[in-house]
């Protein structure tokens, strides 16, 4: 992809870029002299472009990842509530990442941030992903990448979560009741609704109404951590031999082990990990945050907060696979469904008070069969 398609995804003149950026490489100490190419991913209101220069002379680093941003309202698509009348003034990604770098956590740095074109200067993390790591390793390696990547989530929770800061967005947002549930929801809308007509019966929605209920009214009474919201392995880099942490710009307070139901079962990553794997990283976060004095469940209620976790998640992103398929026009992430079907299926099993939600569903959707 060109760094002109990816302007023009977004709806913003490649050329009204192209000479604000000229103008700010000049501040930077770049002069005129560099490189443009599109990368892949974004979103709807954000895409990315690699600068590299071309002069051996300059200072500073060789590259840099521009973030192009198609609206710069803080409050662009922002659905949370906001506690307390709070008036989001920062970007999120910006408010977010400098109380990371205060925090320690290995985010990129930041460069250069030109407001009235919506352009982001931000550090040149490379191109491996965590997910690319995973796949060349051998299992021993495996253990170890995820050893670093709990270590860098537990820095997230219990660094950056007790530096307070009043004006930092991510401690002012919650996870809260209405957005937990919206996302329940999308499952019944684009799994069934909208995909197979309003299949469900009058006594089989009150069944539904009332699994989402319980799941909702346990996760709201979880103990809450500041979250990435995010955390999966494309969303996280190796660079240097450390795992550096990206898209974040959606922290926010989320319940307690959120995070690493995202990290293990996020898309196919639980069919690449396999159970064992699984099952020692669960113990191993546990175990890392009850070492730095955070241990607000016992291990039998951790256990249980993680398990609805990633019930919450399995339905939130069936529902979502089949949006992004239907409105999107992405059938890619159809390629993901088995596995995010397989984790459904799995955890419904794990409730015994959820099994005639099961057996209900299973009627609509072979795949839970």
């Amino acid at each position: 992809m060109s760094w002109e398609e990816v302007c023009q995804r977004l709806e913003v003149n490649p050329g009204q870029v192209y000479q604000a950026m000229v103008k700010d490489l000049k501040q930077l100490g770049w002069g005129e002299h560099f490189h443009l190419t599109g990368l892949p991913g974004g979103a709807s209101n954000r895409g990315y472009l690699r600068l590299k220069c071309n002069s051996l002379s300059k200072p500073g680093p060789a590259s840099m990842i521009v973030m192009v941003l198609k609206d710069t309202n803080p409050m662009q698509g922002i659905e949370e509530v906001v506690a307390d009348g709070f008036k989001i003034t920062e970007l999120p990604f910006l408010s977010v990442l400098k109380h990371f770098q205060k925090s320690g956590v290995a985010v990129p740095e930041l460069y250069h941030y030109d407001a009235d074109p919506g352009l982001i200067f931000i550090e040149d993390l490379g191109d491996v992903l965590l997910r690319d790591a995973i796949m060349e390793a051998d299992m021993s390696a495996r253990f170890k990448l995820f050893e670093l990547a709990v270590d860098e989530l537990a820095r997230i929770h219990l660094t950056a979560g007790s530096l307070r800061d009043p004006r930092f967005i991510g401690f002012r947002v919650k996870f809260g009741s209405k957005l937990l549930r919206w996302e329940l929801e999308h499952f019944r809308e684009w799994a069934l609704d909208k995909r197979l007509g309003p299949v469900l019966k009058n006594g089989e929605s009150r069944l539904l109404e009332q699994c989402f209920d319980l799941i909702v009214s346990e996760l709201l009474a979880a103990p809450y951590i500041l979250s990435h919201r995010d955390y999966h392995i494309d969303n996280l880099m190796m660079t240097g031999g450390r795992v550096r942490v990206i898209d974040f710009q959606d922290a926010f307070m989320a319940p307690y082990a959120y995070d690493l139901a995202c990290l293990l079962y996020d898309r196919d990553t639980s069919l690449i990990l396999g159970n064992g794997l699984i099952e020692h990283v669960i113990t191993y976060y546990f175990q890392r945050l009850s070492e730095q004095g955070f241990q607000p469940l016992d291990a039998a209620g951790y256990r249980r907060v993680f398990d609805l976790c990633v019930l919450h998640r399995a339905f939130k992103v069936v529902g979502r696979f089949y949006f992004l398929d239907l409105v999107k026009h992405k059938p890619e992430y159809l390629n993901f469904m088995p596995a995010e079907y397989t984790v459904l299926r799995g955890y419904l099993n794990r409730f015994p008070e959820f099994q005639p939600v099961k057996d209900m569903l299973k009627q609509y959707l072979p795949e839970l069969k």
